[in-house]
């Protein structure tokens, strides 16, 4: 599965979402390539799942294949929302 991590600039806060993912996919014994990227650039990036933080979800508007997080360091919030999204979409 390959997941993107989403911020404004692409680098800090993308950067630490991206290893709160990559923890908690692993936690859940589910194998992903995890990338991070500005939210502004990533047109065209072929992807599976975007992790996002909240106050990026206008910017998200219309994809189907978005988990949002509020808080981007909170692994055990990560892995829920990753958890719920896999099960509700059959990827487990």
């Amino acid at each position: 599965m390959k997941i993107v991590c989403l911020c404004g600039f692409g680098m800090g806060s993308s950067l630490i979402l991206k290893m709160s993912v990559e923890k908690a996919m692993k936690e859940l014994g589910v194998a992903c390539d995890v990338e991070h990227w500005a939210a502004g650039t990533m047109q065209g990036v072929v992807h599976d799942l975007a992790v996002v933080a909240e106050d990026l979800r206008d910017e998200m508007a219309g994809r189907n294949n978005v988990v949002f997080v509020k808080n981007i360091i909170n692994v055990a919030e990560v892995k829920a929302a990753l958890k719920a999204y896999l099960d509700a979409n059959g990827k487990r």
